[in-house]
């Protein structure tokens, strides 16, 4: 849990930092409130106890997590596989104010390998009645384009494992990709480089070492998207920008 005290002004502002206590801390850690100053970033302003990116007006981003078929099991795997699409989740993101809107969910019916792996089920919680009953990957695109516009929005994912299982989709259905390379964000990759990490971490563990307080499930398509656009929003906030580095 974060409390900001707006009478700080726009120099200086203190977060309260609520911290689960974990092994390993000291004692002090484990009976206390540790308290964090940090400096506001040149472009980031304080306007009604909000935080604002004035920078980034007139841009948007929209924040996609994708659940796809697997086939971990050499035996019994159909020849040429490749990963389905099975889920969407996607939310908006406006600036300068750095709020989730518009939201869009649906499961997809794989075309070319229908049928759901056990391993499949249990890593996306879905079942083989929801793909079933799910739109085609043409439907799901034209759902995600309402949402998209080229050269103004951001297409946002944590990792590029997303953008790849898309774009395989897209040429083997016959479809076009729909978005452009350059509104691309890799925010897996953006994470790591911003924050010095030596590995990428989990979109899970990422959440909880920012202090965020996670929604909901995951692998569930649209809390993972609502994820992802809190973490975005945090390092937008503390500084980074698309193109910094990756």
């Amino acid at each position: 849990m974060c409390t900001l005290y707006p009478s700080m002004g726009p120099e200086f502002f203190l977060i309260f930092l609520e911290k689960k206590k974990r092994d390993g801390c000291s004692p002090q850690e484990k009976n206390g409130t540790i308290v964090q100053k940090k400096r506001l970033e040149s472009a980031a302003d304080w306007k009604g106890g909000a935080w604002m990116v004035a920078d980034m007006a007139g841009r948007d981003f929209l924040i996609i997590d994708f659940e796809f078929t697997t086939h971990k099991k050499l035996v019994g795997k159909p020849r040429a596989f490749f990963p389905e699409i099975i889920e969407v989740g996607a939310v908006r993101m406006g600036t300068p104010e750095l709020a989730l809107g518009e939201e869009y969910q649906s499961f997809v019916k794989p075309r070319f390998f229908p049928r759901l792996t056990k391993e499949c089920m249990e890593i996306a919680i879905i079942n083989q009645e929801d793909v079933d009953g799910g739109v085609d990957l043409g439907e799901m695109l034209g759902g995600l384009n309402s949402l998209y516009q080229e050269g103004r929005t951001y297409f946002v994912a944590w990792g590029d494992s997303d953008r790849e299982v898309l774009a395989t989709d897209c040429k083997r259905y016959g479809l076009d990709y729909p978005f452009i390379y350059e509104d691309y964000i890799d925010l897996a990759a953006a994470y790591k480089q911003h924050y010095g990490k030596d590995r990428t971490p989990s979109l899970k563990h990422a959440v909880e070492e920012s202090g965020i307080e996670r929604l909901g499930w995951c692998h569930m398509a649209l809390d993972d998207a609502k994820n992802t656009g809190l973490l975005l929003a945090h390092l937008l906030r503390d500084g980074w920008r698309p193109g910094m580095g990756v």
